[in-house]
């Protein structure tokens, strides 16, 4: 896969953009806004000297990214499709059945939704099937986990395909056995948020000391062996 379409321009998307750039891929990225290729230059320009420090890929430059005027246009000969717009159901519902309109239908379409369940979202695609989650972290080209997920109505291959996908490209990725509300990690954050709010709220500890207690304790081991 040498071709990524990247549909939506903002944080998410323009960190997409950025990481499949530094993997030597040529990205055709569509977005309706008016800045969208402006605001899109500069979230690469600012990723790139950290992209460079750990190491681009052989072909890796800024200059195989066009933004494209239409959707069809940006999804024409993409090998894969990563969809990163508003965390609105409705928008989405109707963006990733417009995406599956113009696009082959052997081609996967990966949402980086990180509230919506895929089941949710595929509902008005007319090709379901090749519809998964690709629940990245902010920023996609620094944090390296990637959540993929099917819906009720995607099948294996899709999500076997797009988590063979995020491998090449240097992703760690997780696939789900099914559909969780806010994913893995994104649950395990808020978890302990909610305590540490509750700390605050109740004069137990203060942000800082709260901050402290992860940074320069159990923060530094979880990246060795994680929390269980």
């Amino acid at each position: 896969m040498k071709t990524v379409a990247c549909v939506g321009a903002g944080v998410i998307g323009g960190g997409w953009v950025a990481h499949f750039l530094a993997r030597g891929m040529r990205v055709k990225a569509w977005d309706p806004a008016p800045d969208a290729e402006d605001r899109l230059t500069r979230l690469v320009d600012a990723a790139w000297p950290a992209l460079t420090e750990l190491g681009l890929a052989e072909h890796a430059d800024k200059a195989n990214l066009s933004v494209i005027g239409t959707l069809a246009e940006a999804t024409d000969q993409a090998d894969f499709v990563q969809e990163s717009a508003p965390e609105k159901l409705e928008l989405k519902q109707k963006l990733l059945a417009d995406i599956d309109a113009v696009t082959s239908p052997d081609v996967v379409i990966a949402s980086s939704t990180s509230g919506y369940g895929m089941s949710e979202m595929q509902v008005a695609a007319t090709h379901p099937e090749r519809l998964v989650v690709g629940h990245p972290f902010n920023p996609p080209y620094l944090i390296p986990l990637v959540e993929v997920v099917g819906g009720n109505l995607t099948q294996q291959w899709a999500v076997q395909r797009a988590a063979d996908f995020y491998r090449g490209t240097g992703k760690t990725v997780i696939v789900m056995d099914r559909e969780v509300p806010g994913f893995i990690a994104n649950r395990l954050q808020e978890a302990m948020w909610r305590e540490a709010l509750h700390m605050v709220a109740n004069g137990e500890a203060t942000v800082e000391q709260i901050d402290l207690s992860i940074t320069d304790g159990p923060g530094l081991r979880w990246p060795i062996h994680g929390p269980c």
